[in-house]
C-alpha cells in the first residue's frame, strides 16, 4: 500500500480559519477526513440558536463517498456551541457514523488527539467568524 504520510491536524485556529500541521492556512470552513484535509463550501449560517437548520445534506456528500468511512465525526461550530440540526444527525446514523459537536476550538483539539491514537474520526470545522 501507498504511505500518505502522517495525519494533518490543526495547529491554530485564526478568527477566519485554520492553520493545519503542514503549516498551510486556510481561511475558509474545512473537513479533516482520513488525515486529509479539504476545503470546505459549507452553507451560510443562519441567525439563531439552530445555526445549521436551513443546510442541505449536499454539503455532507463525501462522506457518502469515502471509504473507509469514519467512525465519529467532530462538528466544529464555530465560536460557540450549536446543536447539529436532527436531519444532519440522522443523515450521519445512516451512514454507520457517530456525531459529536461543540465550538471549534475543542472539535479540532479532540480531532487531533483522536486521530494521533489512530481512530478513525472527521472533522467538520467552522470557522470561528464567517467572513
Amino acid at each position: 500500500m501507498f504511505d500518505r504520510g502522517p495525519n494533518v491536524g490543526i495547529e491554530v485556529i485564526t478568527k477566519h480559519g485554520f492553520v493545519l500541521s503542514n503549516h498551510i492556512k486556510i481561511d475558509q470552513p474545512l473537513i479533516l477526513l482520513n488525515g486529509s484535509p479539504f476545503l470546505w463550501n459549507a452553507p451560510p449560517r443562519s441567525p439563531g440558536f439552530i445555526p445549521m437548520k436551513d443546510w442541505d445534506l449536499e454539503a455532507f456528500k463525501i462522506f457518502e463517498i469515502v471509504s473507509p468511512k469514519p467512525e465519529l465525526i467532530m462538528f466544529g461550530t464555530g465560536k460557540e456551541f450549536s446543536p447539529i440540526p436532527e436531519h444532519i444527525r440522522l443523515f450521519f446514523f445512516k451512514l454507520g457514523i457517530q456525531v459529536d459537536q461543540m465550538n471549534s476550538k475543542h472539535a479540532a483539539a479532540t480531532y487531533n488527539v483522536l486521530a494521533e491514537e489512530g481512530r478513525r474520526v472527521a472533522a467538520a470545522l467552522l470557522p470561528l467568524e464567517e467572513n
